[in-house]
């Protein structure tokens, strides 16, 4: 199949992955897509980001890929019928200084994905965060917190870990915050987000 005009992006994930793994290609869902999934929706990406943890070398992908009619432009996979990219983050599978050793599938309406679990893409968006204080991540993770429930010790561990006491609090005041105004919304999560960030002006 080389035209995917009206391919879902969590459809074409599971043909990427599919076709992969005929060809004994192991990759697991990351980044962006891992977010909107476990969100339910709330947020959304044109990206797919999926690590290959089988260590194929970069040409077995490009092959692959290929056959299924996606190029590489850059870092990305492209096709000319759908505005999603694909790319493959380099392996290990790794939240920051953690290495990962278990992943989940989840059942869709297509088929299977191969993807990191709930508490590790919380635990990958708060290191962008705590790394680079992006903040969109901060609000993707909360939203995923929303969604799920989280092993608050394991996540205090992380969090003291790659970020220190003082983020971990930060953490666990929205955390507490999301939960109490019930916030169900990017948006409302978003604000909250910036108005502590003002706070701590």
């Amino acid at each position: 199949m080389d035209n995917y005009k009206g391919t879902s992006i969590v459809e074409l994930a599971v043909i990427i992955a599919n076709h992969l793994q005929q060809r004994d290609i192991r990759v697991v869902l990351v980044g962006g897509l891992a977010v909107e999934i476990y969100t339910e929706n709330l947020y959304l990406t044109k990206d797919i980001d999926m690590v290959n943890t089988s260590y194929h070398p970069a040409s077995a992908i490009h092959e692959a890929m290929a056959k299924i009619g996606f190029h590489k432009k850059g870092r990305v996979y492209v096709n000319e019928t759908t505005d999603i990219c694909v790319e493959f983050p380099s392996a290990p599978l790794s939240v920051g200084e953690e290495l990962i050793q278990e992943t989940t599938i989840i059942e869709v309406g297509f088929g299977e994905i191969p993807i990191l679990l709930a508490k590790d893409v919380i635990k990958d968006r708060l290191a962008a965060y705590f790394h680079w204080n992006d903040r969109p991540s901060l609000v993707q993770a909360l939203a995923i917190m929303s969604n799920h429930s989280i092993n608050t010790e394991e996540l205090k561990t992380f969090c003291l870990a790659e970020g220190g006491t003082d983020q971990y609090e930060t953490i666990e005041g929205l955390w507490r915050t999301v939960q109490r105004r019930e916030l169900l919304t990017m948006e409302a999560i978003e604000a909250l987000v910036i108005e502590q960030t003002v706070r701590e002006l």
